[in-house]
């Protein structure tokens, strides 16, 4: 028992290592992290190159990592090293402050704060801001004379409002945003969705406002006319870059690369780069390498700013795919054989004792109940994010098949196999091993094949945590409303559990002993 739990610390320890920060033995590796929107992410690729091509530095990245506390309590427990935050929400959903709207003030208070209470630095502002920013559609007549929120107070009557689940639960979110303007929205008017989501939500008139993001190029896009924050209720959304002091001290190129990208992204070319991703389907890597080398900051490779073809996309895509299909492998796999290794000594356990069966069942039917996103939040404050969570998350999911098939197939089998066996003088122990377990597989098998298809399709929600797999193009492509990308997940994940599945058929005909397949065969028969 002993060895196994080692193999899982040696295995997590590796994992882990991959994931987490600093420096690996070259003593140059760093890892971004960014929320899940298309100008995070961009801002952390063009940090993300800078510091590969032009520092020689390894870079882990794990982008898309879900909303603002997610990335900030991976930074602060170092599996995270830098990311791309905004002032505002430093100020209002971090240091749970308010009232502060001038942008140099909110600069200073966060950089002081957050260097005496985290120990973190911020670079200086990127030379941008962006804002929450509530927008209708300019054709859309039941706004043809509202400029200005305010104007609202008295009118919602029905209107739905779109909006991204962190906006609902941030103190410069809906609750006081509504109280400030006097807007009295039902419960059933607002609607939380994914923020890419929002525009064609809008588009398709199945919300009439969103709370959208200033230099979003979508807004121009879709035709979208904002409505002006007349009360001046948000404060200063400048970007920046968010890191360690320990990284910042320890690596003077980090702040070089910072003093590349400070004060050298206007609005209007953030706009336009968010455009080219979200409208255009250039790619974020592309969009951002084109961006440093107009900007002088990386040597041009050749590539230029223009939309390839299905068939190029997938081809330069290769490596990322093989890369993320072995992470989607080594958490199905891993998760798989410690179940495995549990559930089946505490099937067999529970069918020997009526008391640990009710305790056990309790306990499993339970975990299955609890959603997959929530579980997963529930593990990141004891194991971080990544790996450990992740395949701790897919172990307990597939408990239930794996231990309820052992019972029912031990459970089930006849009575009189036990009794001519212990007949002849075979103990309990060689009873289990020779004739229960042999007589049980084909059902513990079924169990496997339907513990494997859960492990595969909830293995891609394990990139939302940073821990990589197959789900990490669906959440990249979510974000981006990308389609290539989701497929480029989506499609190999759904294979990859049919193939899987038909392979634990395969090794089911394998392991079986032909006189319980022959066995098999004649119920069949006579059922017939």
């Amino acid at each position: 028992m002993q060895k196994y739990k080692n193999l899982f610390f040696i295995i997590s320890f590796f994992f882990l290592k991959g994931n987490c920060s600093v420096a690996d033995e070259s003593g140059r590796q760093l890892t971004i992290g960014s929320k899940i929107f298309t100008e995070n992410i961009l801002l952390a690729e063009m940090l993300s190159l800078l510091l590969e091509e032009k520092y020689n530095f390894k870079i882990t990245r794990k982008f898309n990592m879900g909303g603002t506390k997610l990335v900030f309590d991976s930074l602060k427990s170092k599996h995270v090293d830098i990311y791309p935050e905004y002032t505002g929400t430093g100020y209002t959903m971090l240091l749970k402050r308010t009232g502060e709207t001038n942008p140099k003030k909110t600069y200073r208070i966060v950089k002081t704060e957050f260097l005496k209470k985290f120990q973190l630095v911020w670079s200086l502002p990127l030379g941008f801001e962006n804002t929450y920013a509530l927008a209708v559609q300019e054709k859309d007549n039941r706004f043809k004379n509202i400029h200005s929120i305010s104007q609202l107070k008295g009118r919602i009557g029905s209107f739905r409002l779109g909006t991204g689940h962190e906006f609902v639960e941030r103190k410069d979110g809906f609750d006081n945003f509504s109280k400030k303007y006097r807007l009295h929205f039902s419960k059933g008017q607002v609607i939380t969705m994914n923020p890419a989501l929002m525009y064609s939500a809008l588009n398709n008139q199945e919300v009439d406002m969103i709370m959208a993001y200033s230099t979003d190029g979508r807004i121009q896009a879709f035709q979208l006319k904002i409505l002006k924050d007349d009360k001046s209720f948000f404060p200063s959304y400048e970007a920046a870059f968010l890191t360690r002091q320990d990284v910042f001290e320890k690596w003077p190129e980090v702040q070089k690369a910072f003093a590349h990208l400070e004060n050298n992204i206007t609005e209007k070319e953030m706009i336009s780069l968010n455009n080219q991703v979200d409208q255009l389907d250039y790619g974020i890597t592309q969009t951002a390498r084109n961006f440093l080398v107009k900007e002088k900051l990386l040597i041009d490779n050749g590539h230029k700013l223009q939309a390839a073809s299905l068939f190029d996309y997938y081809l330069s895509k290769k490596r990322y795919f093989f890369k993320i299909l072995l992470e989607h492998l080594v958490l199905v796999f891993v998760s798989l054989f410690f179940a495995l290794f549990f559930s089946v000594p505490v099937g067999v356990w529970a069918v020997r004792n009526s008391k640990v069966e009710k305790v056990v069942f309790s306990i499993v039917n339970t975990l299955q109940t609890v959603p997959s996103i929530a579980l997963l939040g529930l593990l990141i404050p004891f194991l971080g994010i990544g790996f450990a969570p992740a395949v701790t998350a897919l172990f307990l999911y597939s408990l239930l098949p794996l231990v309820r098939n052992t019972f029912e197939g031990i459970r089930n089998v006849e009575g009189s196999y036990i009794e001519a066996s212990a007949g002849i003088g075979l103990t309990a122990w060689q009873i289990l091993i020779y004739i229960q377990m042999p007589l049980a597989l084909p059902v513990i098998l079924a169990g496997v094949r339907t513990a494997t298809v859960i492990v595969v399709g909830m293995a891609t929600l394990a990139a939302y945590i940073g821990a990589g797999g197959l789900g990490d193009p669906i959440f990249r492509g979510i974000a981006t409303l990308d389609s290539r990308l989701i497929f480029l997940g989506a499609v190999p994940a759904c294979l990859l559990a049919v193939i899987l599945d038909i392979g634990v058929g395969f090794l089911e005909k394998l392991v079986i002993s032909k006189g319980l397949k022959l066995e098999q065969n004649i119920d069949h028969i006579e059922l017939k």
